[in-house]
């Protein structure tokens, strides 16, 4: 046995040497290198094999290449800690240099978390651009006409435009009329008489503006001191409802749940309601780095007030919510909201007062339509995690669905869509897809009976689908998709889309991309066939389209623009 010598605890610890083999590095450059490659040339694959979310393998390319650069920056500087070289110069660089980059600029991510720019926090990028003030003083918006586009998704709130054909562009291009900026929001535009209201935030003012459809001219501006933002910056800035005109008068919610009365020919506010004050549910006040204040409401409704106002006779429908609470006695997840929450509110639309109050569970960011559905006039709702029904003269909850959903995380955003005068379909993003449901009415019960479900089927995440002859088509997932809406059948997709809007307008679709690029696509279960395609407004464009006679009316968070659209001979002229 051969003496060993006494360990010397002053001796410092041995360092590796330069002839260390360094695996680490290799290891982790490799394994991300793996994977960014994996989820960038066979993300279509894992969309299939796994049903991946396109956000989930987003923000997996954003963040990996970040781990890799700090682990291998950490592993130099503690492997350099007693010497001072370039190596360790850089690995300190590698370290400290995305924390400072991030301190400065926030990412802007697109609907499925993928990376559009970086914005910087405590100053202003110097691209903001004077928006046009009022020129006009009044509106008409109490002379209707048949080609009105009065509320979210059209005259039937479905999404669809009947009295109307498209033709191709192949030919004949969209006419750009105008293009003008617009400021903050993923509100599309309503309608009525030839003038255009939409919502935007403008620094600390919320505003609902009148535009002259024809000339992008603003007519006038109701404008308050108010702002919605949300923390995690995901939903971004700014009114998230489109707003309703209905017998001369707008009715507008804003980000913080506010819902505003305007006097369609002025602006001038009648009345308001103060939707989350009303359900018990407080504001929480901040201020961003550029000292602009805001509020977001302290419930799971994280991304703010998307809802937009339903007229059913003198009454204004709204989704209410609350504080929510699970339900100990339930077997699946159920989110209620105690008193004086509220899943709808009814407000009598002329005097501003409430009406009733129905139901109990926590809401997300759809908004309710109005159906008759087994013979039963009702009200139909995607709630947080619940397809509910509501009776339309007292609110009473008919049947309620249960359907995966969590208003600050995965969040349902899409409407209920009507197959038949019996069936009905939801639908979602986050690798949830479709179900359809069809009601049975047994004695005035209404009973839901589950039929087709398929996970990967239009995965819609801000849009909705549109049903024309038994087919239902939808951006899913940045693809244009068309599935049979009975049994789900995919026929076809073509990807492209990011999470855009659609509009059917008589057999023809009208797709606009995130990025802004408006397509016509025939309404066909055969194949995809594009008929033309035009380059439309900077920025992303979530924001719903609208159509007025041959004018259609997209935005985005930055910019707004008017096209006149080509139309079909079967159309006949617009004489109104």
């Amino acid at each position: 046995m051969t003496d060993q010598e006494p360990s010397n605890p002053d001796q410092p610890p041995i360092l590796p040497t330069k002839t260390s083999k360094a695996y680490f590095p290799w290891v982790v450059v490799f394994v991300v290198g793996a994977l960014l490659i994996a989820l960038n040339f066979f993300d279509d694959l894992l969309a299939e094999a796994v049903n991946l979310d396109p956000g989930v393998r987003n923000l997996a390319m954003f963040l990996l290449p970040l781990v890799a650069l700090t682990l291998v920056g950490w592993w130099y500087l503690i492997r350099r800690a007693r010497s001072l070289n370039w190596k360790s110069l850089l690995a300190v660089f590698a370290v400290l240099a995305p924390v400072v980059f991030f301190v400065l600029y926030q990412p802007v991510f697109g609907g499925n978390a993928n990376l559009e720019r970086f914005e910087p926090r405590f100053w202003s990028d110097g691209k903001e651009i004077a928006i046009k003030p009022a020129e006009t003083k009044t509106s008409r918006l109490a002379t209707t006409t048949e080609y009105d586009f009065p509320q979210f998704l059209g005259p039937d709130r479905d999404g669809t435009i009947r009295n109307v054909k498209l033709a191709s562009w192949k030919e004949s291009p969209p006419e750009l009329i105008w293009k003008q900026p617009v400021g903050d929001a993923w509100s599309g535009f309503a309608v009525v008489n030839g003038y255009a209201i939409t919502q935007e935030q403008r620094d600390d003012q919320e505003c609902v503006v009148c535009y002259e459809v024809e000339t992008g001219n603003t007519v006038w501006n109701y404008s308050v001191t108010r702002r919605h933002e949300d923390f995690s910056s995901f939903g971004r800035v700014g009114p998230r409802a489109t707003p309703t005109i209905h017998d001369g008068k707008v009715y507008a919610v804003s980000g913080t749940g506010v819902l505003d009365c305007l006097n369609g020919e002025d602006g001038s506010l009648i009345w308001s309601f103060d939707v989350p004050k009303k359900m018990g549910i407080e504001q929480v006040s901040n201020s961003n780095s550029r000292g602009l204040e805001f509020t977001q409401e302290n419930s799971t409704l994280t991304w703010g007030r998307s809802q937009s106002p339903l007229i059913i006779d003198d009454l204004l429908i709204l989704p209410g919510g609350g504080i929510a609470q699970p339900d100990a006695n339930a077997e699946e997840p159920d989110l209620r909201v105690e008193a004086p929450g509220a899943t709808l509110i009814a407000i009598n639309r002329e005097t501003g007062e409430e009406v009733w109050r129905g139901g109990d569970r926590s809401i997300a960011y759809g908004s309710p339509i109005l159906a008759t559905v087994a013979g039963v006039s009702q009200i139909l709702l995607i709630a947080e995690d619940h397809c509910v029904s509501h009776d339309p003269k007292t609110g009473k909850e008919l049947w309620a669905w249960s359907w995966p959903g969590g208003s600050n995380g995965a969040a349902n955003c899409s409407q209920v869509t009507v197959i038949d005068d019996n069936t009905v379909m939801i639908s979602k993003g986050y690798s949830t897809g479709a179900q359809v449901i069809s009601l049975e009415n047994e004695d005035g019960k209404l009973i839901p009976i589950p039929e087709a479900r398929d996970p990967r089927a239009l995965k819609t995440k801000f849009s909705n689908p549109a049903i024309h002859d038994g087919y239902a088509y939808a951006i899913s997932d940045r693809f244009l998709e068309c599935a049979d809406a009975k049994t789900l059948k995919k026929q076809w997709r073509h990807r492209g889309f990011g999470t855009g809007q659609l509009l059917l307008v008589g057999d023809k679709l009208l797709v606009h991309a995130e990025t802004g690029k408006l397509s016509l696509v025939t309404a066909t279960p055969e194949s995809y066939e594009e008929l033309g395609s035009v380059e439309t407004v900077d920025g992303t464009c979530w924001n719903t389209i609208a159509l007025f006679k041959d004018l259609v009316l997209v935005r985005s968070e930055k910019e707004a623009a008017c096209f006149r659209l080509p139309l079909d001979s079967q159309t006949g002229p617009l004489t109104q």
